[in-house]
């Protein structure tokens, strides 16, 4: 009856209502529909949840290979999906659209029945796949995703240096609109414009840094940090949007001489590995990579096993992890 109703064969109703099979499998569009007439119609839906549909293999993109912060996310998405017997494929691509493209064409051939996006995306295609994104997407993209709260994350960098006394901030911020880093951005300009304080965009420094060589983002830092220590009203606190760019700044503060966090404090995002092991630990924002990896295997599984359920968004809070680089301004100099 599904099948008539449709206009499809009986080998792909069956291969929709009971999972993936050696002989090939169907679209996630064609599942759906096969999917809501089977419950208008009465099906006993409770047997195939009682026996979950296969997924067997899942392919993983990541689009930031330089991004060493991922790893934990990774290795706790691989660690949930073999612990459900599914084997992950692992690509490293240059753009969003290789990585789209490769994962639709794995998907018609039937080689996966799956597919994480790992790291923040600029476009969005519709794909016919399973799938689910770990970071930021654009606005109204309505598909699975699970990121870390970066708005509250920034928003807890204002409130931490305004406990510290801290009025005149500046930022190390992303040029990409939508990103994480963005993000960021406006959770600590929302908790400032609260304060009636104002971050303007003389003291944002905004660059591709992801994408610059290291000599690039020096030169482009070290002239920000000079002009601002040339200003009226310079910056006792500089909030960096990841850990990496902090210890670049660090490294170069202590090149013009400038101490930290005597002369100037300095936060970062991630709260990496490496974070309370540089030169001055890191005050920086902890970013749950392992509980995104695990919440993203979660949501796929969840994604085959009810192929009619709408897109789920997971957003993990982030906490503040204070350390030696910041501290109360009454403590530090009023200019850098």
């Amino acid at each position: 009856m599904i099948a008539e109703r449709l206009g499809v064969s009986p080998a792909t109703v069956s291969l929709a209502l009971n999972g993936r099979k050696p002989s090939g499998s169907v679209s996630v569009s064609t599942r759906q529909q096969v999917w809501n007439m089977a419950k208008e119609i009465g099906y006993p839906m409770s047997q195939l949840r009682s026996k979950r549909p296969l997924l067997e293999r899942v392919a993983v993109f990541l689009n930031n290979v330089a991004n060493p912060v991922y790893s934990e996310t990774l290795l706790h998405l691989c660690r949930a999906f073999s612990l459900n017997g599914v084997q992950v494929l692992m690509y490293l691509t240059r753009t969003d659209r290789e990585a789209y493209k490769i994962a639709q064409d794995l998907s018609r051939r039937s080689e996966i029945d799956g597919a994480v996006f790992v790291g923040s995306r600029s476009e969005m295609p519709a794909l016919d796949i399973f799938c689910v994104f770990i970071g930021e997407v654009p606005p109204d993209s309505n598909v699975w995703q699970v990121r870390a709260d970066n708005e509250g994350g920034g928003r807890a960098v204002g409130e931490y240096l305004w406990s510290l006394g801290h009025r005149s901030v500046a930022m190390i911020a992303p040029l990409l609109a939508n990103s994480a880093g963005d993000k960021r951005l406006q959770g600590l300009r929302a908790f400032l414009a609260e304060q009636g304080e104002s971050l303007p965009d003389n003291r944002i420094l905004r660059g591709n840094f992801d994408k610059a060589s290291d000599v690039e983002v020096r030169s482009t830092v070290t002239d920000f940090l000079e002009a601002d220590r040339l200003s009226a009203n310079p910056a006792t606190a500089l909030f960096c949007f990841n850990d990496w760019i902090a210890g670049v700044v660090l490294k170069i503060l202590r090149g013009m001489g400038v101490r930290v966090p005597e002369d100037i404090s300095v936060v970062g995002f991630d709260d990496g590995i490496y974070a309370e092991l540089l030169d001055v630990p890191l005050t920086t924002v902890h970013h749950p990579f392992d509980t995104l990896g695990a919440q993203a295997a979660e949501l796929l599984l969840e994604q085959v096993e009810t192929p009619d359920a709408a897109p789920r968004v997971l957003i993990t809070r982030c906490r503040l992890v204070g350390r030696q680089s910041c501290s109360p301004v009454a403590a530090a100099k009023t200019t850098i």
